[in-house]
């Protein structure tokens, strides 16, 4: 089995912003859940087969002629993050069509090759999503975002968003043309192949 993440990457200047605030969340308070991951936005995390990599390779993603762009809004926290348990430090995505049809079809796309293990989350949209889609954060509860750290709790919130309301914001309205297919195996991410949008 193969856990495959299927993520949009962000252009050059936005990886080395993302890059720098992780740098200071390391020097200010020390190893941190997701600071090795590769910049990357979400669209689904998936178990697969291994034998159906040949197929989900050759898959075409295609959407209708929604303007293939997405906004940054600001900085934000998943207080209580139910996968790490901490409070995890994003760059919050406006949410749009484009974003909300391309997950979807990503989704439908792969359902047929998804294994969806017996998983039990306390939020029953969760449950329900990952029944039918082998991924909770699907639609309305799916928060398109940049990780920068997900932290312990021991850390003050209101601190960090002091410390990073000094760091110079820019205007990102980025165009997609591709998504990415990784394979996951904990910390270590490994690109499988590049799908361009048709």
């Amino acid at each position: 089995m193969i856990k495959l993440g299927v993520f949009i990457l962000p252009p050059k200047s936005l990886e080395r912003s993302i890059k720098n605030y992780k740098k200071k969340i390391k020097i200010g308070y020390g190893p941190q859940k997701y600071l090795s991951h590769p910049p990357h936005c979400t669209l689904c995390v998936l178990n697969i087969s291994k034998k159906s990599l040949s197929n989900i390779k050759n898959k075409k993603f295609s959407i209708s002629k929604s303007k293939k762009r997405y906004k940054i809004k600001d900085f934000d926290f998943f207080k209580n993050d139910p996968i790490t348990k901490g409070n995890t430090l994003i760059l919050k995505v406006e949410k749009n069509h484009f974003l909300n049809e391309l997950q979807s079809e990503v989704l439908t796309s792969l359902n047929k090759y998804i294994w969806k293990i017996k998983k039990n989350y306390k939020n029953k949209t969760m449950n329900k999503n990952y029944k039918k889609f082998g991924y909770p954060f699907v639609g309305n509860n799916w928060v398109p975002h940049f990780t920068i750290a997900s932290l312990s709790k021991k850390i003050n919130i209101k601190e960090i968003f002091e410390n990073f309301k000094f760091l110079k914001k820019k205007n990102f309205n980025l165009r997609v043309n591709n998504v990415y297919l990784f394979e996951i195996k904990k910390n270590h991410h490994k690109l499988i192949c590049i799908k361009k949008i048709l």
